[in-house]
């Protein structure tokens, strides 16, 4: 089973938001290699801005180096960004558009806490951290 993360996984985790339990499962899962865990470069980029804006850095080389050791890293090709342009005219921000892109062409479910990729996003199947929990890992 494939999981492409948006940045809000990782930042709900962090900051302990509302609901950051199923986020947690989600990561330990993927820790354990229960999960693939399927991460854009732009995802990454924009953990790495939290951190450093906080002048964690620390933090940030120990987050860095463990996505680079436990998930596969996705850049941004030429077919990602073909697809990431059509869904950007659909209404997806940017860097939205190219996360659902990336889930697109790994042919992984995307786990986001964004309503409006929710909404938005067809063809590939994206879910919530609770819901993802549940069909996946509550079994």
């Amino acid at each position: 089973m494939k999981a492409c993360l948006d940045t809000n996984i990782f930042i709900a985790v962090k900051n302990r938001e509302k609901g950051y339990e199923h986020c947690e499962k989600i990561l330990d899962a993927i820790d354990d290699g229960l999960l693939r865990g399927i991460l854009s470069t732009i995802v990454i980029a924009e953990v790495l801005v939290g951190f450093y804006r906080n002048e964690e850095i620390t933090e940030a080389k120990r987050f860095l180096n463990h996505v680079v050791c436990t998930y596969e890293i996705k850049d941004v090709n030429v077919e990602i960004a073909n697809i990431a342009s059509r869904l950007r005219t659909e209404g997806l921000k940017l860097p939205d558009a190219i996360v659902v892109a990336t889930a697109k062409v790994a042919g992984a479910s995307l786990v986001t806490k964004d309503e409006d990729i929710c909404i938005k996003s067809k063809d590939i199947e994206v879910l919530v951290p609770e819901d993802f929990v549940s069909k996946y890992l509550e079994k």
